[in-house]
């Protein structure tokens, strides 16, 4: 592809931006491509070349780009000239609709961000429970606040035994003391949990968990052992928060707590809530939700932009719009053929790969062994994963570099860009089988 007026951007732009991106995950080698327009399914760079977007602003573009329904209502219910630091009926159209869609939760607050979400819910579980620390699932991304941005697709030479994960840094420039208090758990098994919960129990405040992990890619979680946890949490006096940034609207309507009929304590809601716009939320019960009351409670949730008038209309139009599509299950159908689809191609080519995914989000795993935990997924096959993404570059496929991150895409994949996907996989598989037959 010709890429000219993305290097001069580039060039540019790291003059005033570092790295020329505003957030480390877009960077690309050589160096970040710029866009100057979405539509449907599509990207189109600067240089215009036209791309089948597969990550769709990681998950957050559920009905497509630049949807003009969505667009319409979005400027309707944003029309008061009312944009931020005060309560409106929108405020509360929006958060009643949001509590129809997902009834497992009693009350909603909304805030800008899945992290700032997170801070928000450690600090109601520390003033719950009276404990200070925090548990994580290894190889999870909960935000980048240090006592859960640890672990986070850590090196395995570091990480110590599965049945004990060591607490590590995710990034350099975090607090010490804050990494080492945040106990680490591996992901689905329960003995493990058991143990190391029960032993610090004095401490741990609250659980933060993907219900099914999505940033290493798409790992549902056993059943058994998320209701597990919801028994263990209730005995040990811990807070069972649910991160659903990725999960909600996409696993089920009610999100991965409705797909499995366990209900946390506390949920993170974020990316498809809005179709994109900046929004998150945090949801549970009335009872936690006490903690930050005016007059009942003394734990603090305040921001200038909590509730932002034109982030609640895209949440309130996209719900609109969700139920009256039938969004969730298109999707869940949509991806059910993607993942038939490549088993079948990989069989034929006698590769060891498989997609795993639910709700539009999805991912290739190179192996033939089972996808558990972070651990399982690092076994994946780095070099065939390469060469797939590379094919796929090469027919103006957007997917992400990273073989431990996730793909999403939305209702504008519609069935027919769904068959191009299918005979975009089949080209690249062919890439990988052709290695292999010359090697």
């Amino acid at each position: 592809m010709e890429l000219t007026k993305s290097r001069e951007l580039f060039v540019r732009a790291e003059k005033s931006v570092p790295g020329g991106v505003h957030s480390n995950s877009r960077f690309r080698n050589p160096h970040p491509i710029y866009y100057r327009k979405a539509e449907g399914a599509y990207l189109t760079d600067m240089d215009g070349n036209r791309y089948l977007d597969c990550i769709m602003g990681n998950g957050a573009i559920i009905l497509g780009h630049n949807d003009q329904d969505f667009n319409e209502r979005v400027q309707q219910y944003s029309s008061t000239g009312i944009v931020t630091g005060v309560e409106t009926e929108l405020s509360v159209k929006t958060a009643e609709k949001f509590l129809t869609l997902v009834p497992t939760a009693e009350q909603v607050r909304y805030t800008n961000t899945g992290t700032e979400a997170i801070m928000h819910a450690m600090a109601m579980a520390r003033t719950y429970t009276g404990k200070q620390d925090i548990a994580v699932i290894e190889g999870a991304y909960n935000g980048w606040h240090d006592a859960v941005y640890v672990s986070t697709w850590p090196d395995l030479q570091k990480a110590g035994d599965s049945s004990e994960p060591k607490s590590l840094p995710g990034a350099s420039g975090l607090i010490d003391d804050v990494v080492k208090s945040t106990l680490v758990l591996p992901y689905n098994n329960l003995e493990v949990a058991e143990q190391l919960l029960t032993e610090n129990k004095h401490r741990i405040a609250a659980l933060i968990i993907e219900p099914t992990m999505i940033d290493i890619g798409y790992i549902p979680a056993k059943k058994d052992y998320l209701q597990g946890l919801r028994k263990l949490c209730d005995q040990l006096n811990i807070v069972l928060v649910f991160d659903e940034l990725l999960t909600g609207f996409r696993d089920s309507p009610g999100g991965a707590q409705g797909h499995y009929g366990v209900t946390p304590d506390l949920a993170t809601f974020g990316k498809a809530i809005s179709n994109g716009y900046m929004l998150a939320a945090l949801a549970g019960k009335a009872s936690i939700f006490e903690t930050v009351t005016p007059g009942k409670g003394t734990c603090s949730f305040i921001g200038t932009y909590n509730g932002h008038q034109i982030s609640l209309a895209a949440s309130l139009a996209f719900m609109e719009i969700y139920e009256e599509r039938n969004v969730f299950q298109t999707l869940q159908a949509r991806t059910e053929t993607l993942i038939a689809a490549f088993a079948k191609l990989a069989d034929n080519y006698q590769i060891k790969a498989r997609i795993q995914g639910r709700g539009g989000h999805f991912h290739w795993y190179f192996t033939d062994q089972e996808i558990l935990d972070y651990r399982s997924a690092t076994q994946s096959s780095k070099e065939n994963y390469a060469t797939f993404i590379a094919a796929f570059a090469q027919k103006g496929v957007y997917c992400s570099p990273n073989y431990l991150l996730h793909h999403a895409i939305s209702m504008a994949h519609t069935d027919e860009i769904i068959q191009q996907l299918v005979n975009d996989m089949d080209g690249s598989l062919q890439k990988i089988a052709g290695i292999k037959a010359g090697s």
